[in-house]
């Protein structure tokens, strides 16, 4: 079995280990505790809980040395890491992805939201019953970023079930927060054609054809026939790599007419510094392997295309968790004309007082960095100048935009 351990690196305490979260399936997970001063104990800081998305991408790897960990890829400390203000947890979710691993050939990965959610559940009460009993009266964040956020909206509703059902209070849950996540895929897509359209991206041929791809997916949604939907959805994409030389996440990004080969490369480096300097620091046995795992995207085919959107009407209705939601203007994949439709639609206790209520620019040192949008527990920010992982630009790029995003987690979180 992998190691658990303890240990100071980069300046920060870290705990590291598995549980296993159904018989023979085994999810790893790497806590920071936070480096905020003004404390005596890091349990006076809220716990943050990081997904990722893909479905398949580690947050081990992916959010923790390439957006909001203490260290990048380089081991370089990171300025404006997360870890600042809160402890952070990187969960690499579902089993399979990352360091999280099956230990035998008949348990299969999951397949559905319901089962990733489940697997979540389990983990977290392992972790904060028998791991780090410490959190459990600590304010608790779940942030997920892309295909993270659905995952997240589906373990924030499950966790809120459960406790309804069992009549028990498992963690202090405060605030479900979405970055550019695919929570209504088909709101996402139907902007595809228009947005590639009058950013001038393609003709109108292209934009025509694509439209028809769109309505194909919708009449495949209607009959709940996802995995096909899917796969059109594929041909959407593969129609606009073949066109483009457009970077999906973030379309002012300068790419290379290969640039698919900057995420191989990407996923190179990575793959490379997880397996051997990082396994080593942690003491992973050798025949667990870190990787971007393909084969949990084609498991849950059927499920990528379904909305989540009632998942997060209960959450609004039926509790007092605040839901904050963030998308970067400049991603086209999961673009922000969609997260505002699907926020529009909501039916939730506050929807009258959504529909009227007039959105608030901010900005840092007289540059106006976006736009917020307010009523009861939910929130929503545009960033202008991000992309898809709005984190990775705040943190890397602008200071600027830097304190933005601080204002975004610690002013509305708290």
């Amino acid at each position: 079995m992998p190691y658990e351990g303890r240990q100071g690196v980069g300046g920060s305490d870290q705990d590291w280990g598995y549980i296993t979260v159904r018989p023979n399936a085994h999810m790893f997970w790497w806590l920071y505790y936070t480096t905020y001063n003004n404390v005596s104990s890091y349990t006076d800081r809220p716990l943050i809980i990081w997904l990722q998305g893909g479905p398949g991408m580690p947050a081990s790897g992916f959010g923790n040395f390439l957006e909001i960990g203490p260290l990048d890829s380089n081991f370089n400390s990171r300025k404006g890491s997360f870890i600042e203000n809160f402890n952070v947890l990187f969960i690499d979710n579902p089993v399979g992805v990352g360091f999280s691993y099956i230990s035998d050939n008949e348990t299969k990965m999951v397949t559905n939201g319901d089962e990733t959610a489940e697997d979540l559940y389990n983990f977290l009460k392992i972790f904060l019953k028998e791991t780090h009993p410490e959190f459990r009266k600590v304010p608790i964040y779940v942030f997920g970023e892309s295909y993270g956020g659905k995952m997240a909206t589906e373990f924030v509703y499950k966790l809120t079930q459960k406790e309804k059902t069992e009549n028990l209070t498992l963690c202090n849950l405060k605030a479900l927060a979405l970055g550019d996540a695919f929570i209504s895929p088909i709101s996402y897509i139907n902007n595809y054609a228009p947005m590639a359209f009058y950013l001038g991206l393609v003709n109108k041929r292209v934009s025509t054809r694509i439209d028809e791809l769109t309505k194909q997916i919708q009449v495949l949604i209607n009959k709940k026939e996802y995995v096909k939907a899917s796969d059109v959805d594929d041909n959407i994409m593969i129609e606009l790599d073949r066109i483009l030389n457009v970077d999906f996440y973030n379309i002012v990004r300068k790419i290379n007419s290969t640039w698919m080969t900057d995420f191989q490369e990407i996923m190179n480096m990575l793959e490379y510094v997880m397996n051997s300097k990082v396994k080593n620091k942690l003491n992973i046995t050798e025949d667990v392997y870190w990787e971007y795992n393909s084969d949990i995207y084609n498991s849950l085919k059927g499920d990528i295309l379904k909305s989540v959107t009632d998942k997060i009407e209960t959450i609004l209705n039926t509790t007092d968790i605040k839901v904050l939601v963030y998308n970067g203007m400049l991603d086209f994949i999961v673009n922000t004309a969609g997260t505002v439709t699907w926020l529009d639609n909501l039916m939730w206790t506050g929807k009258e007082k959504w529909s009227t209520q007039n959105e608030t620019v901010f900005e840092m040192y007289d540059i106006i960095e976006g736009y917020s949008k307010k009523v009861d527990n939910l929130v929503f920010y545009v960033i202008f100048r991000a992309g898809h992982s709005v984190s990775k630009i705040f943190f890397c790029y602008f200071c600027n935009i830097c304190c933005a995003f601080r204002y975004l987690q610690i002013i509305y979180l708290y």
